[in-house]
């Protein structure tokens, strides 16, 4: 009976995507029959909390900060320290995780009072309209809308309280058919309503310009990375409150839930690079996701191929500078390298062992493959040049060719002393 739903919810979505002319990130990256949805227990950041040995080597991150501190290390200076406790702090007042759903700042339901007029009957471009600009107004970096793939959606969400994994389930499957709105029941099963088939998909840029993004492997770097994610939470909450104040439901969502990525290719605002992270074609890896299901109708154009895939193939930039070989050199697969990436979907796969354990290493989340990625630049008019090319013509000694002039120009470089941050800062 579950294959059978699997199966209709993924012919139905397809039927959609066809009739309207949009195509999906399932279509772009050859979705497999086998695929069957992730379950979050094996994503890294998850198990991290239930493997011992993973969380004992994740505590060693903090001394390894603390002692390339008090060496000097650059990029791990008292003001990069201060920028990391900063942001860092403002996620401890919310209460926000962003690996951990129905957390205070990601709860499925509020007490919010819905408008007194009660709930407008609104069209999907109306919809669209105004979520948009209360996106923007909230503080969104970017915004794009999907039409719910269930595929994206956990199995099943990882309690870090409990440290135990529990299911994803919606209310047109048998036996969950009376909830109307998002709930936890008392086995710790978690139901989306069948309504709920829209999802707002949010950017949060980290660093201004690409400022900071090369400092990386660094403290300072990392700071400005959970910056990203202490200016989403706000957003984040606010906009879910947003929609439920206008009498629809709402459940906002950081990394947990769902897959992100597939996601945010399906509201058009990306594809999937080689480093496994998502490339927006106006800013590269350098963004946070998250993302909010709701019952408001909105309108959405689909996935937007940008040639990326085809760039990715022909740069490798961020493959020799990954300390651990997490990056492959090798095409895409549709097979998994281990239990942190799905099977039956045609994408790079990154080792996320390995490239936890370079983080460790270098008391840093790294980020060294967003700073040698050829996407990372800052809004400069001259980009518009390469990015149209990239787009409408895929020949790989094309695409060689911007490779080689991004080395000339020395993007990506390790020369930057991390005072120069804070110097430019002040101009």
């Amino acid at each position: 009976m579950k294959l059978k739903l699997r199966r209709h919810a993924k012919s139905q979505s397809e039927k959609n995507s066809k009739a309207n002319g949009r195509v999906t990130a399932a279509e772009m990256y050859r979705v497999q029959d086998t695929y069957v949805r992730f379950n979050q227990k094996d994503h890294i950041g998850s198990q991290m909390r239930w493997d011992a040995h993973l969380e004992n080597e994740r505590e060693k991150l903090k001394d390894k900060q603390r002692k390339l501190a008090e060496k000097g290390r650059a990029g791990f200076e008292a003001p990069a320290w201060g920028l990391d406790s900063a942001a860092d702090s403002l996620l401890t007042i919310m209460g926000f995780s962003k690996n951990q759903a129905d957390s205070r700042a990601t709860a499925w339901q509020t007490k919010v009072e819905p408008a007194p007029t009660g709930r407008p009957e609104i069209s999907p471009k109306e919809g669209s309209q105004i979520v948009r600009k209360a996106a923007q107004v909230l503080g969104a970096d970017q915004v794009g809308f999907a039409e719910l793939d269930r595929r994206w959606v956990y199995s099943r969400y990882f309690d870090e309280k409990t440290k135990k994994d529990y299911p994803i389930k919606f209310s047109d499957e048998p036996g969950y058919e009376e909830h109307s709105q998002p709930i936890r029941l008392e086995d710790g099963t978690r139901v989306i309503p069948k309504e709920m088939k829209y999802v707002v998909v949010l950017l949060h840029e980290w660093g201004k310009d690409i400022d900071g993004t090369e400092h990386a492997p660094s403290l300072l770097t990392e700071g400005l990375s959970t910056l990203a994610y202490a200016r989403m939470a706000p957003t984040l909450w606010m906009l879910a409150e947003f929609i439920r104040g206008m009498g629809y439901n709402a459940i906002p969502a950081a990394n947990d839930t769902a897959l992100s990525i597939p996601l945010a290719v399906d509201a058009g605002l990306g594809q999937l690079g080689r480093h496994g992270l998502l490339i927006n074609p106006k800013v590269g890896a350098r963004c946070r996701i998250s993302k909010i299901f709701t019952d408001l109708p909105l309108e959405f154009a689909g996935a937007v191929d940008s040639g990326i895939t085809e760039f990715c193939n022909a740069c490798l930039k961020c493959v020799p500078k990954c300390g651990t070989k997490a990056i492959t050199t090798g095409n895409r697969s549709l097979e998994a390298l281990n239990e942190h990436n799905s099977t039956g979907v045609l994408s790079w796969k990154v080792d996320a062992k390995k490239c936890m354990t370079f983080q460790n290493r270098v008391g840093t989340t790294c980020s060294t493959c967003v700073r040698m990625c050829a996407w990372t630049k800052p809004p400069r008019r001259i980009y518009a040049i390469p990015r149209f090319v990239i787009r409408n013509f895929r020949w790989r000694w094309l695409n060689k060719f911007w490779v080689w002039l991004d080395d000339r120009a020395g993007n990506g470089k390790f020369d930057k002393k991390a005072d120069d941050f804070w110097v430019a800062s002040n101009r």
